[in-house]
């Protein structure tokens, strides 16, 4: 596996501050390997305490709510006033875009504070370098997927108004994949 240049790490809420009762969560998918298990995707927690004087303790993992293995994060026994904290846990969306729910604990609180996490396809996809020859030979293995094979054809005038960079960086928003020149040398491959 490869990393892309260009790297979309938009933020998606978990908790409000108010709900929350002054710790906000929030998520993004670095696109980088969960190192505790491949079937796994990487998903960072930003946790922030948003008073102004209130210590947030005890911030605890208790259990996943639905049928999907997450492998959740490591306690934080204190998270200060105006501070935040990333951490990552690993969630087995089986190759399906289904939420995975679990609940947290914090401050001693007894009852549990439910999260939802949502998966967009394209964060399912791990990005792969492969040049023309290696994807050829595995094509085969490869049919039956989700496969998805376009081509844009442009006249001179519109190539000229293009942005390679821009068209690029939208892709890559979309789905975790990283881009490979054709051998021809007059198309470029997202893979």
């Amino acid at each position: 596996s490869t990393s892309s240049n260009l790297v979309y790490t938009k933020q998606y809420d978990c908790l409000n501050r108010i709900t929350g009762q002054g710790l906000q969560i929030q998520y993004r998918f670095p696109r980088t390997p969960f190192q505790q298990s491949s079937n796994m995707v990487h998903v960072e927690l930003i946790f922030t305490n948003t008073t102004t004087n209130k210590d947030i303790h005890a911030i605890k993992f208790y259990k996943s709510k639905s049928n999907i293995n997450i492998q959740g994060f490591n306690q934080i026994d204190l998270l200060p006033s105006g501070v935040s904290i990333v951490t990552s846990i690993g969630i087995d969306f089986n190759d399906k875009t289904q939420p995975a729910s679990f609940d947290i604990l914090y401050d001693d609180n007894l009852i549990p504070t439910s999260l939802t996490i949502l998966c967009h396809v394209g964060e399912l996809i791990e990005q792969k370098f492969l040049n023309d020859q290696q994807f050829n030979q595995n094509l085969g293995r490869l049919r039956g997927m989700n496969e998805i094979m376009d081509s844009v054809n442009v006249d001179e005038v519109q190539i000229s108004k293009l942005n390679f960079n821009t068209i690029q960086t939208k892709i890559l928003q979309c789905a975790n994949m990283i881009s490979v020149p054709s051998t021809s040398g007059d198309s470029t491959l997202f893979r």
